[in-house]
């Protein structure tokens, strides 16, 4: 008879079974050699130079070798520019998933939808092509759907209390709102959202 079938023939022995497994230790990733740790943020530090010059469609190749780094390298860190991007964009999607928060949990209502979707218009253009890959975040399986998956669940929170609240329009969904104002006109010469179309997509999504 196997252990797992006598541990198995009294509730006792259940209960303290699964205490053990409980108790199994997760694995946790391994910290990269310096080497590689030290690759890893040379990638990173050339692709926002490389990013902020000419634009995230620039070919990986490029800041592979602006970074002085061999393409399998590259590759290993970063399989495809989605991962490169959500690595990037991580700390500021944080920014926002915590702003949301704090909005959410404010006592006092406070209209600060306004504000916060200025902060997602800078974070999602913050290169130029950026807010095409950032959009509405609508594939669940991408790297960047899953950095910024916490900060679109809090922003939903926050849209749903606007909504109660009376300060945005109740037929528009969180989604509906980060795809319009990722979608807005750009200014070529900057890549940012060009003037005037966020203010008055800003005015048109509240009552």
């Amino acid at each position: 008879m196997d252990t797992l079938s006598a541990c198995q023939r009294g509730t006792g022995h259940s209960v303290r079974f699964a205490a053990i497994l409980d108790f199994v230790p997760t694995a946790t990733p391994k910290p990269l050699r310096v080497d590689a740790q030290r690759n890893r943020d040379a990638l990173l530090a050339t692709a926002r130079a490389v990013f902020a010059r000419v634009g995230t469609d620039v070919p990986l190749e490029v800041v592979a070798q602006e970074a002085g780094v061999g393409r399998g390298t590259l590759y290993r860190h970063f399989p495809t520019r989605e991962h490169l991007l959500a690595a990037i964009l991580r700390d500021a999607a944080t920014v926002l998933e915590e702003k949301a928060r704090e909005l959410i949990e404010s006592p006092e209502p406070a209209d600060g939808l306004p504000d916060w979707l200025r902060q997602y218009d800078r974070f999602a253009t913050e290169f130029s092509g950026m807010s095409v890959h950032v959009g509405g975040l609508a594939d669940d399986a991408s790297p960047l759907a899953d950095t910024c998956g916490p900060m679109k669940k809090s922003f939903a929170r926050l849209w749903r209390r606007s909504q109660r609240d009376g300060r945005a329009r109740p037929d528009v969904t969180a989604t509906q709102a980060l795809a319009l104002i990722s979608s807005l006109p750009k200014d070529p010469a900057t890549g940012r959202t060009a003037k005037p179309y966020l203010d008055v997509a800003l005015e048109g999504l509240r009552l």
